[in-house]
């Protein structure tokens, strides 16, 4: 099903020339905050034990195809992917010795409402899904977003935005020699988005 979303906003957006529509594309990129993520350790030969983990501040880069049926709605399939090192974990109590970067890579079908004005607010939300992992592992799982944000039009085919985005991934289960670990996650970004019509 998830998959079907993403492939008719890329068809909807491929065949909007025929229908009179908008159609464009979009790149944006910026700051990904660092976070605590709770965490499930099944490590070798022991107990399941419960701990969390924290990231660095990090980075979003991404980019979208859309089109707009409206002057007040658009709908787009986008890929994003996020990068934050590990700062520090505890599992079950006790200081737990990691490094390396948490990833995601998304692939999100999004719903954009906006004013039509030069200058003025947008807000969005989307679903997908995301390959979360780590320098080995990785699981493909669920994830939906929400954003919003301030734009500037540039000309009658350009526009620029800031924009806040939150993004969410139902549990990623990761393993390697020394057990498996199941992880949420979640991440706070902002960024600046450039947008152009076709």
């Amino acid at each position: 099903m998830r998959t079907f979303v993403i492939a008719a906003a890329l068809v909807a957006a491929a065949t909007a020339p025929a229908l009179g529509q908008d159609v464009y594309g979009k790149v944006f990129g910026g700051v990904a905050f660092g976070n605590e993520h709770d965490i499930t350790a099944q490590i070798v030969d022991e107990d399941l034990q419960l701990g969390v983990f924290d990231t660095k501040t990090g980075y979003v880069v991404g980019g979208a195809l859309g089109v707009s049926p409206t002057k007040f709605f658009s709908l787009e399939a986008e890929v994003a992917h996020r990068s934050n090192s590990v700062d520090s974990a505890v599992i079950g109590g006790e200081p737990f010795d990691t490094t390396g970067n948490l990833k995601s890579l998304s692939f999100m079908a999004n719903g954009i409402l906006s004013t039509p004005a030069d200058f003025g607010p947008y807000a969005g939300a989307g679903a997908g899904a995301a390959r979360i992992g780590g320098e080995g592992d990785h699981d493909m799982v669920f994830a939906y977003q929400a954003f919003g944000g301030l734009k500037k039009n540039f000309g009658p085919q350009t526009v620029a935005a800031v924009e806040y985005r939150y993004f969410n991934a139902d549990e990623a289960s990761l393993a390697d020699s020394a057990g498996v670990i199941t992880t949420e996650y979640d991440s706070h970004s902002v960024s600046l988005v450039l947008s152009r019509k076709f």
